[in-house]
């Protein structure tokens, strides 16, 4: 039972207060009100299989209720990568609920982009079909996947609430070579076409231009501020970390399609030492810096319009 209370705190201090966690506990156990009360308050022991079904609703409690039993330097991570429409919209409503997490926080979102980040794939419907496509495998085989309206629903508010968040972001002043080289590549394999891969140069300066922008006013269409900072070189994944006094939460990538999630402490404590380091070395555009701004933006339009063929 001891376990069992260390998993009911992790609960209250993820989901809320007592009835908060006892009526999610009734939703997700699917019990009524007083059998929910009596598990939470450990009058009865959760089975096994009831305790599968709140990590699968809540899988960060394994982390929060084994931390007074980990050895230094283990860790507990939630792995996510895609096989599946089921696996990708699990990952994206997870990714919904941490960011509605570090809004009510006030959170400030740290990301690293060696290449374009995610949030610019999930600004257009196109450009997160070819991102998914390219995710799922599909590319080489099938070519471009449609998405339907649930699947792009969630791509969405994803980026909507991006918009909201506030950010620190560093990029890669080459942020750009690596996608031209893959979808160049499709291109050859025959995977996309040229009137395809136009289409796709094409949104990707107009999402440019809007983060362009955004640096301009330090300021995301929703509200969020941005303040984005430029470097020649980058040690780091893709990815980023959620901070607040309250939460840290680091969500990274392995590889092209799989990311791990962390809350542990040492874990984003060494990503925000290293991020910090980066981004004594960037140079910030955002409010400042007018001419170099110009000159990163402008180049990287530039390079762009020449491999559309304008």
């Amino acid at each position: 039972m001891k376990f069992q209370s260390e998993v009911m705190d992790a609960l209250r201090k993820g989901i809320g207060q007592d009835d908060t966690v006892i009526k999610w506990l009734q939703d997700i156990l699917d019990v009524d009100y007083s059998t929910a009360r009596r598990k939470m308050i450990g009058e009865t022991k959760l089975s096994l299989e009831q305790f599968g079904q709140i990590i699968y609703n809540y899988p960060h409690i394994l982390e929060l209720a084994f931390k007074s039993i980990l050895r230094p330097n283990t860790f507990i991570t939630h792995y996510s990568s895609f096989r599946s429409r089921q696996e990708l919209e699990a990952y994206l409503k997870g990714i919904i609920k941490r960011f509605e997490t570090a809004l009510k926080h006030n959170s400030v979102l740290k990301y690293v982009a060696r290449d374009l980040p995610l949030f610019f794939f999930l600004a257009d419907r196109r450009l997160a079909e070819f991102k998914i496509s390219l995710w799922t495998n599909q590319l080489k085989g099938g070519g471009v996947q449609r998405l339907n309206i649930e699947t792009y629903t969630l791509c969405w508010e994803v980026f909507r609430l991006y918009q909201h968040l506030s950010s620190v972001e560093i990029w890669n002043r080459n942020v750009l070579e690596n996608q031209f080289q893959m979808i160049e590549w499709y291109c050859s394999l025959n995977s996309i076409d040229q009137y395809y891969r136009r289409d796709i140069y094409e949104i990707m300066e107009a999402k440019l231009l809007d983060y362009k922008d955004w640096s301009i006013k330090g300021q995301k269409s929703n509200g969020g501020k941005i303040d984005l900072l430029f470097t020649d070189f980058l040690t780091m994944n893709n990815g980023g970390m959620l901070e607040s006094p309250n939460l840290r939460l680091l969500m990274t990538a392995l590889s092209n399609a799989n990311f791990v999630t962390f809350r542990d402490a040492g874990l984003c404590a060494h990503f925000n030492d290293e991020f910090e380091l980066h981004r004594s070395y960037a140079t910030s555009v955002t409010c400042c810096n007018e001419l170099e701004r110009e000159r990163i933006f402008n180049g990287m339009l530039a390079y762009l319009r020449e491999r559309r063929g304008d």
